[in-house]
């Protein structure tokens, strides 16, 4: 993303109260895409991790194999694709922050753009629990005893 200029100019907002007008300095404008293919690359990124290329063929073997993709299919298009086109026009027609987007969608939206990031920081942590642990094991991998390929450990309960 680009960098944006800062604008020093304060403005006058109304709290509502009584028409009293405090004034505040402005906001520095948030940066934009420097062209299309960052934006649709970062989309991509975005809807697509490492989470669902990983637990996707798992889903389709637990659950009835190809029979799985029907409902999948029904409900990613019903579901999945507005409210991610949602959340994308949103973002892009605003130029805000989900606390701020939604806050001036209505008041009471407001909660829903905590919720917003709450949702945002589990996926992180998830994600950096996926990582850590490819990490782990691909730097466990070099010992030269691997601690899977024997059964003479103290984590093995069944003894053969």
């Amino acid at each position: 993303m680009t960098n944006s200029r800062r604008t020093s100019q304060a403005r006058r907002v109304s709290l509502g109260v009584g028409g009293a007008l405090v004034e505040r300095p402005a906001e520095p404008e948030r940066g934009s895409w420097s062209n299309q293919i960052e934006f649709v690359l970062s989309c991509i990124g975005y809807a697509v991790g490492i989470g669902n290329v990983w637990r996707f063929p798992l889903f389709i073997y637990r659950n009835g194999g190809g029979a799985f993709l029907i409902p999948f299919i029904c409900m990613l298009i019903t579901m999945g694709l507005p409210i991610f086109f949602l959340e994308l026009c949103i973002g892009q027609y605003t130029g805000l922050g989900p606390i701020k987007a939604f806050s001036r969608m209505a008041p009471g939206f407001h909660g829903l753009g905590y919720c917003t990031l709450v949702v945002i920081l589990f996926v992180l942590i998830y994600y950096m629990i996926i990582v850590t642990w490819t990490l782990f094991y691909t730097f466990a991998s070099f010992s030269k005893k691997l601690a899977w390929a024997y059964c003479d450990n103290s984590f093995n309960t069944e003894s053969t």
